[in-house]
């Protein structure tokens, strides 16, 4: 149907007319659950709601694609579900609904024979669907379907004449599938003859039903520690690749020391994205363990549809930012139908043939968790694209290797309330399961989170532009600003599109401790997993995967094309302290990983993994947590071999417990089977030791040839020399680019082989 617009006043500013039925705000559209262990016995707990009318509780297996029936159904004064059986090392995914998104029915009698008129209506003219929800209306009767609608805009009328089957009435039944906007839809059934009204709404910004409100929580026990994460695609924009290679090389050794196997693809800014989707599906066939995709600089936006996500009909309808195009791998996207250039800016119009692609929603489930880091454009920074690049990768391995003590906390600055379907829902109903409800705190976004000790997470809302949130502040103020927050989710309009300058979403990853943001309301977005270790990319598949054929996470169709995820999508919430250096030494056909101990609370042990490659896969060596600093491995065969020492904490959350690990700290040593040289290194002397510029080797033997190696405390080989001296004394000198810190000198021949701890200041 073709769709009628008018334009429309700034929405984001409210509507009298159409909140007035509803004395929700965002809080009560949430359901903030939060586990509670009693001693061992679980129960989820919730904030009351006096105007709940009861509450349907449902459970299943993390990995189950539907809920089934309730397992519950709780009076509207209940604040708690006590049946909650958690046994250790397993985990149960709860949704807990006040108002679901039901199916409206009614039935009706009517005259026979009668002419009929049904008409719907929508205030902001975006019908039953497609931005806001996959809703719609049909009519039945006399055994037929009278009327149907779902894309209509502003209106749809449909005249009809009822069925006359010898009997005084007919009954007719209406049924509505809502979206996330129940309260601008309206409709009325009338007689035409007696224009005798039969069915109605009501007034246009009457609640034709109550709009949901739910909490989703993944609880558990215990849950075990994850020891791989799968793979992931670094894709990098060309020209920035060699000025931040640095970086990138650091970011590599972090995700292989986190359990994630790493492949590098480069893009030019000229390149199709048909070209560039092409090698990702290539390079995922060829390596199914790939789960995600961080793009890295400017690579190319795709773009999709003929939406308005920010109800900007007016001027902002067309294609959208999508780079959940590189994520989908099996659909189809075409580039034949949409024509429509009425938005303000160029970017946004969508024409056949012009590389825009005609898709609203996401046309398959999608297989790669898809975040971006792209400083392109900035100028309100004074930091070049490079610099804030470089800034921002530094501030993700310190985040990484948990040097930042940031409060386990949540911060909302909602300027919205109910409007616009409420979007700080998305932030009561993830909060709670993170943080607890006593650990969420209203306040100014930008004077808290610069002036304090931070919180883990924010989120902020208001009427926007492409460059500010009302009520929140502006890209400038990011620049002016070091926020202390790592999560963050905003809102409002316009900025959801972010492919332009200075964008405001883009923004707050150029700032203080920000790693990640996303435009969180329309759609709310399922963070939960977070709570029990799962990466951010976890919640961005669970989001944008939320459709009505399987998702299980907002039962009201598929997601459009915009969502999409800035920041790097292996982040997780809770970092454990690594062990501050290891170092594996072969000797006896055994080799032997030492390590420092860790720092933290509730460490249960390391778990030391072994690999053949620095980047290969790493095997699990021992069975549980090891509980000493020491670990023996006997290899399979002569070779160099990589070890990792992680340490395993048990972690705490609203949502329970699970086994949480660090980044793991590096060792490598080269193991020949069958030998077993004697040890020397208590006739080898080391000084000056500590030492600045040089030092000295002082045998009690001649050593004639031998090999000399020093690894840091990551087990990277840094220095390898081949030495034939006749002298007991051996000068050797150190680069100038070392740092301060503990290395390890190895000195061996095919007869002997020492060690010695080097300290260089």
């Amino acid at each position: 149907m073709i769709r009628i617009y008018t334009i429309l006043f700034f929405l984001f500013l409210g509507s009298t007319i159409l909140f007035s039925q509803s004395s929700q705000d965002a809080r009560d559209r949430s359901v903030e659950l939060e586990l509670v262990d009693d001693g061992g016995d679980f129960y989820l707990k919730w904030t009351a709601d006096a105007n709940a009318p009861e509450y349907r509780v449902y459970q299943k297996d993390l990995n189950d694609t539907t809920w089934g029936e309730p397992i519950a159904i709780l009076p509207g004064d209940a604040t708690r579900f006590d049946d909650v059986e958690l046994f250790p090392g397993t985990g149960k995914e709860f949704a807990v609904f006040k108002y679901e998104f039901d199916l409206i029915v009614q039935t009706v009698e009517v005259p026979a024979g009668a002419d009929f008129i049904l008409e719907f209506s929508d205030m902001f003219n975006i019908g039953l669907c497609c931005d806001f929800g996959f809703g719609f209306y049909r009519l039945n009767g006399c055994g037929e379907e009278l009327a149907y609608g779902d894309d209509f805009g502003n209106s749809d009328i449909t005249n009809f004449t009822v069925c006359d089957n010898g009997a005084p009435t007919e009954t007719l039944t209406l049924t509505i599938k809502q979206d996330m906007f129940p309260q601008s839809t309206s409709y009325i059934l009338k007689e035409v003859a007696t224009d005798s009204v039969y069915l109605t709404s009501g007034e246009p910004g009457t609640l034709i039903a109550q709009n949901p409100a739910y909490g989703y929580i993944y609880a558990g026990n215990r849950l075990p520690a994850v020891h791989d994460r799968g793979g992931i695609i670094l894709l990098i924009e060309e020209s920035i690749r060699l000025p931040i290679s640095p970086e990138i090389d650091r970011l590599r050794l972090d995700l292989m020391r986190d359990g994630w196997k790493t492949y590098i693809e480069t893009a030019t800014m000229t390149e199709s994205v048909t070209d560039i989707r092409a090698r990702i599906q290539t390079l995922h066939q060829a390596n199914p363990e790939i789960n995600s995709l961080f793009i890295i600089g400017h690579v190319p936006v795709p773009y999709s549809g003929e939406i308005a996500p920010d109800t900007h009909f007016e001027n902002h309808e067309g294609a959208w930012a999508a780079d959940v195009y590189y994520g989908e791998l099996n659909g189809t996207w075409t580039d034949t139908q949409v024509s429509n250039t009425s938005a303000q800016f160029d970017y946004n119009h969508n024409v056949p043939g012009d590389g825009r692609f005609d898709q609203d929603s996401i046309p398959t489930e999608v297989e790669l968790a898809v975040g971006r880091v792209d400083f392109f454009d900035m100028p309100a920074f004074a930091q070049s694209e490079i610099e804030l690049l470089q800034q921002y990768f530094q501030k993700n391995h310190l985040y990484r290797n948990a040097f930042y003590d940031i409060p386990r906390r949540a911060l909302v600055d909602d300027n919205f309330g109910n409007t616009f379907a409420a979007p700080a829902a998305s932030a009561w109903r993830n909060f709670s399961t993170m943080f607890g409800e006593d650990n969420i705190d209203v306040s100014d976004y930008f004077s808290t989170l610069s002036t304090t000790s931070g919180y883990l997470w924010s989120y902020g809302c208001g009427s926007g532009s492409h460059v500010s949130a009302e009520g929140i502040g502006s890209t400038q103020d990011f620049a002016n600003f070091e926020l202390n927050t790592v999560f963050t989710m905003l809102f409002g309009s316009q900025f959801g599109d972010w492919d332009n300058t200075d964008n405001f979403l883009r923004a707050p990853l150029a700032s203080g401790l920000t790693l990640t943001n996303v435009w969180a309301g329309s759609p709310p977005w399922t963070f939960h997993h977070m709570s029990l270790g799962a990466p951010i990319g976890t919640s961005v598949l669970a989001t944008q995967n939320s459709r009505s054929n399987g998702g299980v996470y907002l039962d009201n169709g598929p997601q459009l094309v915009h969502v999409a995820l800035m920041g790097d999508p292996t982040l997780r919430m809770h970092m454990v302290v690594p062990p501050p250096s290891a170092f594996a030494l072969a000797e006896n056909n055994e080799v032997v990983i030492n390590w420092n101990p860790a720092g933290g609370l509730n460490i249960e042990g390391y778990n030391i993994y072994r690999a053949t490659e620095q980047f290969g896969d790493y095997e699990l060596l021992n069975d549980s947590p090891v509980n000493a600093t020491t670990y023996t491995d006997v290899p399979p065969g002569t070779g160099t071999y990589h070890y990792l020492v992680r340490t395993v904490a048990l972690e705490f959350s609203a949502s329970g417990s699970y086994l949480n690990m660090s980044a793991g700290t590096n060792a490598s040593t080269e193991f020949i089977v069958g030998t077993n040289l004697p040890d020397f290194s208590q006739k080898i002397a080391l000084q000056p030791n500590p030492t600045k510029a040089a030092f000295q080797l002082n045998f009690a033997f001649t050593p004639e040839v031998f090999q000399l190696e020093i690894y840091n405390v990551q087990g990277q080989k840094i220095y390898t020399d081949q030495i034939n001296t006749q002298s007991e004394n051996v000068n050797i000198s150190i680069p100038t680019d070392w740092s301060t810190g503990i290395y390890y000198v190895k000195i061996w021949n095919e007869e002997w082989s020492a060690i010695k701890k080097l300290m260089v200041e």
